[in-house]
């Protein structure tokens, strides 16, 4: 294999070799360190971005190629870097490794170097070699800058990265044995994680809303079907939102978004359901969660985007259920303290304590089986009415139901009202079983709530009433 560029001196006099390779070329004869570099994260957009981007580009991808050599007695001690950089062939007696020059001359003028040629440098991988390196995963380049852009390569199964050219940077080093001199072996390694450093460090990327404003802002280079080819239908819902409203109107929220609005707009639309993502759901949200947060300090105080996208989620999600069992979970719980949780974890956490069933515990006096029948049917067509209509997640201990014969009744009813979420008492003609049961109820702290019947019309209005008050007053999720 022959990797061909221009060889040349870079800023402080670092030789490297720069030119353009098949990108999955470079992937396939280079590896990274990740003793220093951060593990990979699963980029799949950027396999998208290869794969389909049509003003595809991005920077040179810099590499590093350490040329070994072991000197025989008597041998010259010129090292492979001082021949490389006196323009002298020359092949490495370690992985048959060489490196060959053209000058090209252009006699009539200067560059801006001052100079009138430039350097061709092949360097000429042994196919041998080259195969048995791969194989034993000791790739002969080293990946200093560009790891996850080869990895998208690597994986793509598309033609038209097959096809693919990408500029590189090979940065030249050197190892090599056997001089009387002193030498450092490890020199290029510790240059090569400076690099890195330098890399990652010394440079001031743009911010989200820098790289956004460039183009939602553009209506005239960037219509919207371009917008959205290349950010997505949440980008050109994130435009639409941002020329419906003045985002400095918001006098709840203003703190929050300030003048990343473009970036705010967009994770919203991100969070959401595809059948969810609409201008005006996203709009009417914004409205009703920034006049919450006004008239709220605590959550006024916050400036959690998370949190905030967490509220707007909810709110377009089910306005009249989860939205306010969530809001009541954070207030209750003092989670508005939080300085930055993703919303993605808000709703991964709520949704799991969401699906937690409420139980209820119903205490009464035995009429008759009939009875006890007739006003289980109640409870069971209440119950089921407030799931359908508020969301909530109950069911009830069926009444004076126990099964076994060697069940210890008492024991089995003092266990059932310690893990229900309600306790409902109807304390009709002053039973002293439904008392005791009661005063257990209390102990524990349970949501309490006591009925006597009069007639059994009133009963089932009332105890739907009385149901709804624990979970709208202080609900079970904190």
């Amino acid at each position: 294999m022959t990797i061909r560029g221009i060889l040349d001196h870079s800023l402080n006099g670092q030789i490297c070799i720069r030119g353009f390779a098949p990108i999955k070329e470079l992937a396939r004869i280079s590896k990274a360190d990740y003793k220093y570099q951060r593990n990979p994260i699963d980029r799949s957009d950027i396999i998208d971005f290869l794969e389909t981007q049509i003003y595809l580009f991005f920077p040179e991808i810099i590499l590093g190629y350490k040329f070994r050599h072991t000197f025989a007695k008597g041998e010259s001690e010129t090292t492979p870097i001082r021949a490389i950089s006196l323009r002298n062939a020359y092949k490495s007696n370690v992985y048959n490794t060489q490196i060959k020059f053209k000058t090209i001359d252009y006699k009539q003028s200067q560059d801006v170097r001052g100079r009138n040629n430039i350097i061709v440098a092949e360097l000429i991988f042994d196919d041998a070699e080259l195969a048995k390196l791969i194989q034993d995963e000791k790739n002969p380049l080293s990946r200093i800058d560009g790891n996850h852009r080869l990895l998208a390569a690597e994986r793509s199964k598309s033609s038209k990265v097959e096809r693919m050219n990408a500029p590189f940077c090979i940065i030249l080093g050197e190892e090599f044995y056997g001089l009387q001199t002193s030498n450092n072996i490890n020199e290029f390694d510790k240059a090569t994680k400076v690099f890195f450093h330098n890399i990652n460090t010394k440079t001031i990327p743009l911010t989200s809303e820098e790289n956004l404003r460039v183009l939602i802002d553009d209506a005239i280079c960037f219509p919207d079907n371009e917008l959205k080819e290349i950010l997505g239908i949440d980008g050109l819902l994130a435009r639409q939102l941002k020329e419906r409203y003045n985002y400095k109107d918001f006098t709840g929220i203003q703190h929050i978004i300030g003048n990343n609005y473009r970036t705010c707009y967009m994770e919203i639309f991100n969070i959401l359901k595809d059948e969810d993502k609409n201008v005006e759901n996203v709009l009417d949200a914004l409205k009703h969660i920034d006049r919450i947060y006004d008239t709220n300090d605590k959550l006024k105080a916050n400036s959690s985007f998370g949190l905030l996208y967490a509220f707007l989620y909810y709110w377009i999600q089910d306005k009249k259920g989860k939205f306010t069992m969530f809001k009541k979970w954070i207030l209750n719980n003092n989670l508005f303290e939080t300085e930055e949780v993703s919303a993605e974890n808000f709703i991964k956490i709520f949704d799991k304590i969401a699906e937690l069933e409420i139980k209820i515990f119903i205490a009464m006096p035995y009429f008759s089986k009939e009875e006890v029948e007739a006003h289980d049917d109640i409870y069971k067509t209440v119950i089921e009415e407030i799931q359908r209509d508020h969301k909530a997640n109950l069911s009830h201990y069926k009444i004076m139901t126990y099964t076994g014969d060697t069940v210890d009744i008492a024991q089995d009813i003092l266990n059932k009202i310690e893990e229900c979420g309600i306790f409902i008492a109807n304390i009709t003609g002053n039973n002293p079983n439904v008392t005791y049961e009661m005063g257990w109820a209390r102990a524990l702290k349970k949501p309490t709530i006591l009925v006597r019947e009069e007639d059994r019309k009133s009963l089932n209005r009332i105890i739907k009433c009385f149901i709804m008050l624990p979970i709208k007053r202080k609900h079970i999720l904190h």
